[in-house]
C-alpha cells in the first residue's frame, strides 16, 4: 500500500523548543528518519518513572479483563517504545509494530529479535497480574509473535486487527490538531468492531528534543482527545496522570484513555 509519513513515540527531552519550519509543521514536514531512538530511550525508559508505571498498570489490567486469547494485535507508531507491545503480549497470535521513521524501524527489528534489559522493570510490572505472569519467557514470546512494519497510521487499513495501543503518537507527529484527530480515527478504525484498545497522549505539549533534534507536537486538551475518541468507541476510561518533576518541561499531562471500537469511526 502507498504509505504516507507518520512517525510513532512520544514526547522527548529538555525545555520546549521553538517550532520548526514553520509555525504549524504538519507530518510530511519532519525528517522522521533523523528520529534518535536510542537517544530517546535514554531519556525516556531508561529508568521506570512512576507515571509510566501507573499507565502500563492501567493498560495491563483493561487488557487482562477485556478476555482475549489469539488475538491479531498492533502497536501504531511505536516509535522506541516496547511496554505498550509487552502489554499485548500474553493474548497475542501475532503483534504488529507499526512506525513511519527508518531509524524507530530498525530500532524495533534489534528490539523484537531479544529486547534489552531496561525493559525488563516494565515487564515485572506486567507479571505482578497473573495474566502475565504465567508468561516466563516473555522475550521468546515477543521474537516469535512480533513483526516490525513501516507502516503510517494516516494508511492504516480498516479493521485488521483485534485489540490495538496506540501511545504518545497522536500529540508529536505534527503540530496540526486535525492531523491528531484523524491519527486517532484512523487507529481506531483499524480496529475489528467491539476491539479493546488503549491509547494515551501528552496533553499541552508544546514541542520535543530527541538528541539534538527538534520535533514538533500538538497542545492537545483533555476534552478534545476523549471527544475524538468516543467518535469511534464506547465503554471509555479515562485516566489523567500528572508527576512531580514531569518528564520534561513543556507539557501538562499524560492521558490514558481505554475503550471498545465501535462498529464504525471517523477516518
Amino acid at each position: 500500500m502507498t504509505l504516507t509519513p507518520a512517525a510513532g513515540g512520544g514526547c522527548g527531552e529538555s525545555a520546549p523548543p521553538p517550532p520548526i519550519q514553520s509555525p504549524r509543521p504538519v507530518n510530511s514536514d519532519v525528517e522522521w528518519d533523523s528520529f534518535d531512538p536510542q537517544a530517546y530511550v535514554r531519556h525516556n525508559y531508561a529508568v521506570l518513572r512512576a507515571d509510566d508505571r501507573e499507565i502500563l498498570c492501567r493498560t495491563r489490567d483493561f487488557l487482562a479483563e477485556a478476555k482475549l486469547s489469539g488475538a491479531h494485535c498492533v502497536d501504531v507508531g511505536s516509535g522506541a517504545n516496547l511496554y505498550p507491545a509487552l502489554s499485548l503480549l500474553p493474548f497475542a497470535r501475532t503483534i504488529d509494530l507499526c512506525d513511519w521513521s527508518t531509524s524507530n524501524v530498525s530500532w524495533l527489528r534489534t528490539q523484537i529479535d531479544s529486547y534489552d534489559e531496561l525493559w525488563d522493570p516494565y515487564w515485572q510490572v506486567c507479571a505482578e497480574h497473573p495474566a502475565y505472569s504465567a508468561l516466563t519467557d516473555p522475550r521468546g514470546r515477543l521474537a516469535r509473535v512480533g513483526r516490525v512494519l513501516r507502516a503510517s497510521v494516516f494508511d492504516a487499513p480498516k479493521h485488521a486487527w483485534d485489540a490495538g495501543t496506540m501511545f504518545f503518537v497522536a500529540c508529536s507527529i505534527s503540530a496540526d490538531r486535525a492531523e491528531a484527530e484523524r491519527a486517532i480515527g484512523r487507529f481506531l478504525g483499524a480496529l475489528r468492531p467491539g476491539s479493546p484498545f488503549a491509547v494515551a497522549v501528552m496533553l499541552g505539549s508544546r514541542g520535543y528534543s530527541v538528541g539534538q533534534r527538534l520535533f514538533p507536537a500538538v497542545a492537545l486538551r483533555r476534552a478534545e482527545v476523549v471527544a475524538s475518541i468516543a467518535a469511534g468507541a464506547y465503554d471509555l476510561a479515562v485516566h489523567e496522570v500528572r508527576l512531580t518533576p514531569p518528564l520534561r518541561d513543556g507539557y501538562l499531562s499524560m492521558l490514558l484513555t481505554t475503550g471498545r471500537t465501535r462498529g464504525q469511526c471517523r477516518a
